[in-house]
């Protein structure tokens, strides 16, 4: 049995556990978006492109999994750049699709030729045109799974029209494993012992809920955290609702002073960007401590030296800190 590059592009993304697709048809790319309908994907046609792509990113920061974003060649594509930028800082997982035109036509004036890959390569994770259709699904599995793991972000492929139309039997291509979910890195129990000790040495401690922990589905553990310890807390505007605002230990009314009083402050899944100020003074003590939890490690002393930076999934640190601090009454 024969497919083309539309039936097996459609199939890897099933098979790679993509529920979603957004986007706007046209030039090569109509017969792709009606073979991603036939394999059970959810598409939804909309009107703008740029639309398409924060409603994809949008899908994929609610799942876990990358909401896809199908476009035409050209002005397509370049309508989608800003909505790959804001995916790709604000970590959320999303994989652009686009349609190019035929190599056979590329460098003589083909229908809104645009060097598409090298374009998108700022804003992504990865970025790449299959060589052929039996390497779509090797494509497929790398882009979503990168789109994924560590610190979610958006990922492009790039499909001529002739690769998409091109024939091949279907044992001739090379079965693609479909990768499991993203490990859950766990911290070091020294380093949560570090933690423990600093938050009960604090005259004026303060936890940051971030964005990280409401995507982790942390809320739990982080509601379990700041009840049994009476910490106060401050979220971001992406944390919000791990604990919610009208809890009594948030502080939110007085974040100003609050920064600018806490003498350790307990990062969980928050970055110290321009939101919280970059962690330094006249926001925050000169001789603050800073406790960094993250599951990305480049994250790590970005901005200022952190007393303790520990990487870790934000549910497994929660447990583990409510546990010493337990123990420490």
């Amino acid at each position: 049995m024969e497919l083309d590059g539309n039936a097996v592009l459609a199939k890897a993304l099933r098979e790679q556990g993509v529920e979603y697709v957004f986007g706007i048809v046209g030039i090569p790319v109509v017969e792709l978006s009606m073979a991603m309908q036939a394999e059970g994907l959810k598409y939804v046609g909309m009107r703008n492109e740029q639309a398409a792509c924060y409603a994809a990113q949008a899908i994929g920061y609610l799942t876990g999994k990358p909401g896809v974003c199908l476009v035409v060649s050209g002005p397509g594509l370049l309508h989608v750049t800003g909505g790959m930028a804001n995916a790709q800082v604000n970590c959320w997982p999303l994989l652009v699709i686009g349609g190019s035109t035929s190599q056979d036509h590329e460098g003589i004036g083909g229908f809104q030729e645009c060097p598409q890959v090298e374009l998108s390569r700022p804003y992504c994770k990865y970025a790449a045109r299959p060589p052929s259709a039996a390497l779509i699904p090797m494509h497929v599995e790398k882009a979503v799974r990168l789109a994924c793991y560590g610190r979610p972000g958006a990922a492009y492929l790039d499909f001529p029209g002739n690769l998409l139309t091109a024939k091949i039997a279907e044992d001739a291509i090379p079965m693609q494993y479909a990768h499991p979910a993203p490990p859950v890195p766990f911290p070091d129990p020294k380093l949560v012992e570090e933690v423990a000790q600093l938050l009960c040495a604090a005259k004026r401690p303060l936890v940051i809920v971030g964005k990280g922990a409401a995507y982790a589905r942390s809320e739990l553990q982080v509601r379990q955290l700041i009840h049994q310890s009476n910490l106060p807390f401050l979220p971001t505007p992406m944390g919000k609702g791990v604990v919610p605002d009208l809890d009594p230990q948030c502080i939110a009314p007085a974040r100003t002073l609050a920064l600018q009083k806490a003498d350790v402050v307990l990062l969980l899944g928050a970055r110290l960007n321009w939101i919280l100020h970059f962690g330094r003074p006249p926001r925050y003590s000169s001789d603050v401590k800073v406790i960094q939890v993250d599951v990305n490690a480049e994250e790590m002393h970005n901005s200022v030296s952190s007393t303790v930076a520990v990487q870790s999934h934000i549910t497994p640190f929660t447990e583990q800190l409510v546990e010493v601090l337990a123990k420490k009454h």
